[in-house]
């Protein structure tokens, strides 16, 4: 508790718009942060599909009952004429 002989510190007024301002920035920069993160995520997420992609159209599907090569189209072994 003070004593009334000690002065009391005035305390500068706070402007509500200087507060705003300043809370708006701050949370625009997280936000802008935080929307990086997300296209780097996505980024990364179309380029791996894109690259499984890839290997399934390039490479040959191996029938799992016989072992032949068949083509990635193919729905039955050309040898065996299971379904693949």
């Amino acid at each position: 508790m003070l004593s009334e002989s000690e002065p009391k510190k005035k305390e500068k007024p706070v402007k509500l718009e200087d507060v705003a301002q300043e809370t708006g920035e701050f949370v625009g920069k997280g936000i802008k942060k935080t929307w990086n993160v997300v296209k780097s995520f996505g980024k990364g997420m179309a380029d791996t599909l894109e690259k499984e992609e890839q290997r399934t159209d390039t490479a040959d599907s191996a029938c799992p009952h016989c072992g032949t090569s068949n083509s990635p189209e193919s729905n039955f072994c050309s040898a065996c004429g299971k379904k693949l």
